[in-house]
């Protein structure tokens, strides 16, 4: 058994947390080598979807409270949006008891624990007061939620519930608001969350029923693992790292999240939710960070970048208005399109954009795009490749060429290819490569179509005397070759596109006869032949 964990200084200050986590102390700047505008356009399409601090519900035609809190903590996580943290918990305030942290049905009310920690801790985010929340004294009415007997000492319990129990999360939503609040029941809710990590480090999601004499995750054969409900344990976990047993138990969690990590950056969820998803990659990542591994962190928020909605330049993906969201994973975002978000698909975009949003603070700069292609000349018809470098990871950039337009997404190391599709004549095409930001750089094609090259030489030659070959009409510094009179000539033509070549007509080609000039250019589609005459 755990001993208590210490209360006191240790135990105040708030610790770092994720959207969906808990609050912490706002974000500072971003860090050296760190670029702020994933994050800020994810801030900016979530606070768009405030109506006077309340997230509605289009589908089911109601005010989700739960989400809007979780929209407030994420953008308390990342810094600088006090006052929209602030609305929104003013609006939540008068409504949280009656219409999220309970429900009455046939005189019946039943009192959500996860919910009322959640609640809790947006008011400590927000700096309302806790004792007087709507009303309502946060953190006494969660004290009268903890339970103090065996089997479930430190349990956070919901009440005249019949069809379930808090979990994880509301565990550690009632840890975070407790020790932020100085709780005398602090001690003992830590520990029960401390409990419920396994062996090999994560944390389940679910709890036994509070009856089983078996509370514990790693004395329970059905116990999962759970990437968010790991990640969230993190979070609320991070103040109390002073303490030996919690310090011990967060170095398991941290390597069993980084054994977790995908090599794209992504996490899987749970069971249900294996696949990689942007909202558990925001908090696995986001905890990885709280806990000192910022590389992993980096990798993470690349992968969520990757999966935001961005425009840029001329290629409009999407509708404007969706700009900065966060898909929920591969599908949902191939789903998306110039037609604003459905109100049917609106929700799963709002809970990912939150819970994602934390971890874009380690979103990774690029030192500065630059388009780079090096060919001189390409065969017109084909579709050469644009190279792109220095992007910032999982940055959406666009390629234009006139009404051409092609959208990629920069992988983890900043490079992005770009094909462009080239008319059959010769031409010069100017690709424009941009970012959200803007235009970033430019890259020029030359492209040389089919043609007959004009020759010009003499008709008759003595045998044993010189012919000159002057060929026209190639492009300036154009490869060519040239045979003549057994000879391969080869180079590149001038500025002004000529290239000459001679031989003398001797040995076999010294003979009278007639003989055969023929010209190849960049091209094999690009040549010339003419014949002329050697004579005694």
């Amino acid at each position: 058994m755990l001993r208590s964990v210490r209360r006191g200084a240790a135990l105040v200050a708030v610790p770092t947390l994720a959207l969906a986590a808990l609050a912490a102390t706002p974000g500072t700047a971003s860090a050296a080598g760190t670029d702020p505008v994933a994050a800020d356009s994810a801030a900016t399409w979530l606070t768009s979807q405030l109506s006077s601090g309340i997230v509605h519900n289009d589908q089911y035609d109601f005010d989700d409270l739960g989400l809007s809190a979780d929209v407030a903590l994420g953008l308390h996580r990342i810094g600088g949006h006090d006052a929209t943290v602030s609305a929104i918990a003013d609006a939540i305030e008068p409504r949280a008891h009656d219409e999220w942290y309970t429900s009455t049905y046939e005189g019946q009310t039943t009192l959500y624990a996860g919910s009322l920690a959640k609640a809790a801790v947006l008011a400590q985010a927000a700096g309302s007061s806790t004792a007087d929340f709507g009303g309502h004294d946060l953190i006494a009415e969660l004290e009268s939620r903890v339970g103090s007997t065996a089997p479930i000492n430190g349990r956070v319990v919901d009440e005249n519930n019949e069809y379930g129990d808090t979990n994880a999360f509301g565990q550690a939503y009632a840890a975070q608001a407790l020790v932020a609040a100085d709780s005398p029941k602090a001690g003992a809710v830590t520990n029960y969350l401390l409990e419920q990590q396994c062996a090999a480090g994560w944390f389940r999601l679910d709890f036994p029923s509070r009856s089983s004499e078996i509370q514990t995750c790693e004395g329970d054969a059905t116990s999962q693992p759970d990437t968010d409900a790991t990640a969230i344990a993190v979070l609320a976990l991070t103040s109390q790292s002073a303490d030996v047993d919690v310090a011990e138990k967060l170095a398991l969690a941290k390597s069993w999240l980084e054994s977790s990590q995908k090599a794209d950056g992504s996490f899987g969820g749970g069971p249900s939710t294996e696949a990689a998803n942007a909202n558990s990659t925001g908090l696995a990542g986001t905890a990885l960070a709280a806990l000192g591994d910022t590389s992993a962190a980096a990798k993470a928020a690349v992968w969520v970048r990757a999966h935001q909605v961005t425009n840029a330049g001329s290629c409009t993906t999407y509708a404007a208005a969706d700009t900065g969201s966060i898909a929920y994973d591969d599908t949902a975002l191939s789903e998306v399109d110039t037609t604003p978000i459905a109100a049917e698909t609106a929700d799963q975009f709002r809970r990912a954009t939150a819970q994602a949003l934390p971890v874009l603070q380690w979103a990774p700069a690029g030192p500065g795009v630059s388009a780079l292609f090096t060919a001189e000349y390409v065969k017109a018809g084909t579709k050469p490749r644009v190279g792109v470098v220095g992007a910032a990871p999982g940055e959406t950039l666009c390629a234009a060429a006139g009404t051409q337009k092609v959208a990629r997404v920069a992988d983890a190391n900043g490079e992005a290819q770009f094909p462009i599709a080239l008319g059959a004549k010769t031409a010069t095409t100017r690709v424009t490569i941009s970012t959200a930001g803007g235009v970033a750089d430019t890259a020029t094609i030359k492209a040389l179509g089919a043609k007959k090259l004009p020759i010009k030489l003499k008709a008759k030659v003595r045998k044993g005397t010189t012919q000159t070959v002057r060929v026209t009409g190639l492009a300036p510094g154009e490869t060519v070759r040239v045979k003549l009179l057994g000879k391969t000539r080869s180079g590149q033509a001038t500025r002004k596109g000529v290239f000459v070549a001679s031989a003398k007509a001797t040995g076999k080609y010294g003979k009278p006869g007639t003989f055969k000039v023929t010209v190849v250019g960049e091209f094999a589609n690009r040549k010339g032949s003419k014949t002329f005459k050697v004579v005694r």
